[in-house]
């Protein structure tokens, strides 16, 4: 059942945003290798735009705080937040900039490669984080890890405001120095990964990620997706879906799962139930925003699974 969003818990995003170019290969390219392809189209995207998005059509109140540059890519972007309903008010412009762009190469089975290309909008700086951005915010979700400095603010401000906060680390994005790493994981009360970034974070602290923060979220792909916490550990399977383009199937997981822990108050498992059955639905459409489900789409097929 969706609840209202009237009233509801805050969230605030913390993150990129980006305009993403989906381009169809054949299959994806080898080391010095080359491939056909066709342009596809562009599409709103981001780690922080696609779980803002996401919470947003699951019925949650979303605010985001990013970067953009100053050309018509930053107005797109932008404009498909606000169409979602995502609270972008406190979105730097950075003058002279472009907004931070990404190329998915897709294969006809929907899987991905992915080509950051970087810019000084690709993530906010400490600095850009104030406490009237944490105004109301009951819990912030950061989507990089790389910047141990914006990690540290990401955790002072929710501590000062009353607010939890959650982590999703991914490898590309990951220090690869401990002191570096364990400076910026400290804090979270929550911390998601994949298994490649999961594998790489252990080995980097030297011990299991779990002995570090209170609860971490290990997705698996199409396996499924666990939760460790104090200790205890929870796996839920995941779903089949007839994939289109897997691009942002996990920001809508840690979205999801967000929202049915933290609103719908759902156990662990039902939990990462509840996420594994949303982000296999928002790999049917193209793009990482085009099929993300409301939260009686998701209740709907999970009834009936």
């Amino acid at each position: 059942m969706r609840e209202s969003n009237t009233g509801s818990p805050l969230f605030l995003c913390v993150g990129d945003i980006d305009v993403d170019v989906l381009v169809q290969v054949d299959r994806l390219p080898t080391r010095d290798g080359k491939v056909n392809g066709s342009l596809l189209q562009r599409a709103p995207g981001g780690m922080a735009g696609n779980v803002s998005v996401a919470l947003s059509r699951l019925g949650a109140r979303v605010r985001i705080m990013g970067r953009v540059g100053d050309d018509p890519e930053a107005e797109f972007a932008l404009e498909a937040l606000s169409r979602a309903g995502v609270d972008i008010d406190f979105v730097v412009h950075i003058l002279g900039a472009r907004t931070f762009s990404c190329i998915s190469l897709l294969t006809p089975d929907g899987e991905k490669s992915l080509i950051k290309l970087m810019t000084s909008a690709y993530r906010p700086g400490p600095a850009d984080l104030s406490d009237l951005v944490y105004q109301g915010v009951s819990h912030v979700h950061l989507t990089s890890a790389g910047d141990s400095e914006l990690c540290r603010r990401v955790i002072e401000l929710a501590h000062d405001h009353g607010a939890t906060a959650s982590l999703d680390i991914e490898k590309a994005d990951c220090p690869g120095n401990t002191m570096e790493l364990l400076k910026g994981v400290n804090g979270f009360d929550l911390v998601f990964c994949n298994s490649e970034s999961r594998e790489f974070v252990d080995a980097t602290l030297g011990r299991p990620l779990d002995e570090q923060v209170p609860t971490v979220i290990t997705t698996q792909g199409a396996t499924g997706s666990e939760v460790e916490t104090k200790g205890v550990r929870f796996f839920s399977p995941g779903f089949d879906a007839k994939v289109v383009d897997t691009t942002g199937a996990g920001d809508c997981f840690a979205a999801a799962f967000l929202y049915a822990r933290l609103m719908s108050r759902l156990d662990w498992v039902q939990a990462l139930r509840f996420a594994n059955k949303a982000a296999a639905m928002s790999t049917t459409g193209l793009g990482a925003q085009s099929a993300l489900p409301t939260a009686d789409e998701v209740l709907a097929k999970l009834s009936g699974s």
